[in-house]
């Protein structure tokens, strides 16, 4: 996930009330918790403006990362003013952030440590739904708060939409900024990328194992791909990359025994990822898309979240 400046339209959809500050001195606390499965560590950073001690249904934030980086570089990136958090805490928030299992600083399981083709994908939607519901449920104990709202940036913005569909007794409000979107012909993950089973189109490439390497000139020539015009700086500081990636390295103890460096993030979500994009294909040829429509075969929600899911939309 690359870092970018925070759009204003992005501020306006949040639609809440809070004073501006100017520069307000902020505190921070890094810390895990237990996860909702054994074993499971989490790591979560709070930061805050000092001597805050109000939180409410409207002013507690939770950024939920994507499918590469971690969630300190992704929101609190320390180059210039590309901390998104700080732009939050400027504005009244209390910011939460973490990282899901098997990324950054939160617990990694054996398959991280073997080789990728040993194992199937880590870190399936469904289990990091688990862990952003540890999370919440912390966040609502801890600051006697009944609701959070959550930012989810692409795999984030997906898996905070499934969790708001299970729990939506507990979200104030729900921002889902960049998330994958509905497209056969995706680039990065439809049929002809480096993801397909090239026996069965429509399906993940098992073959790829537990996790994938992520170099920082892998993943900037990627984000360079995505930015439309020839002069990148029009988009980002020339800087950034850098910066970003060497903040995301830090988090992976291994990253330093690789030539050239590169952070170990899971598979689980690419997995569902293809699956989601087949079905969406599959469900548009037939007809059958539309606002009471649920992709819930390939999300990665398991079978009990699954029946919990399918009696929500059946009462819409």
């Amino acid at each position: 996930m690359a870092s970018c400046r925070v759009p204003a339209g992005l501020a306006f959809a949040l639609a809440l009330a809070v004073p501006a500050f100017a520069q307000v001195k902020a505190v921070k606390q890094d810390y895990h918790i237990d996860g909702a499965d054994p074993g499971v560590k989490i790591f979560v950073r709070s930061k805050m403006a000092a001597g805050n001690t109000r939180f409410t249904d409207d002013n507690v934030v939770v950024f939920i990362h994507g499918a590469t980086a971690p969630s300190i570089c992704d929101f609190d990136l320390g180059f210039k003013d590309y901390s998104w958090a700080d732009w939050m805490i400027d504005k009244g928030f209390a910011v939460y952030m973490f990282d899901k299992r098997n990324y950054g600083y939160s617990s990694r399981e054996k398959a991280m440590d073997e080789p990728p083709a040993a194992n199937k994908p880590v870190s399936r939607s469904y289990l990091v739904i688990r862990d952003l519901a540890a999370v919440v449920d912390h966040i609502r104990a801890k600051h006697k708060v009944g609701k959070v709202t959550l930012i989810g940036w692409s795999w984030g913005a997906m898996t905070a939409g499934y969790y708001s569909s299970l729990h939506s007794e507990k979200v104030k409000k729900l921002v889902m900024y960049a998330p994958a979107y509905s497209f056969a012909l995706h680039t990065n993950l439809g049929p002809g990328s480096g993801l397909q089973n090239k026996r069965k189109p429509y399906e993940f490439n098992y073959a790829l194992g537990a996790y994938r390497l992520a170099s920082t000139a892998a993943n900037t020539a990627r984000w360079d791909g995505e930015i439309p015009v020839q002069d990148k700086s029009q988009y980002r500081d020339p800087e950034v990359p850098a910066a970003f990636w060497d903040a995301c390295m830090a988090t992976d103890p291994t990253s330093p025994s690789r030539t050239p460096p590169a952070l170990r993030a899971p598979n689980g979500v690419r997995d569902g990822l293809v699956g989601s994009v087949a079905m969406h294909a599959s469900q548009n040829a037939a007809g059958t898309s539309g606002s009471r429509y649920c992709d819930l075969s390939c999300t990665g929600i398991s079978p009990s979240q699954r029946a919990v899911l399918a009696a929500v939309l059946a009462r819409r």
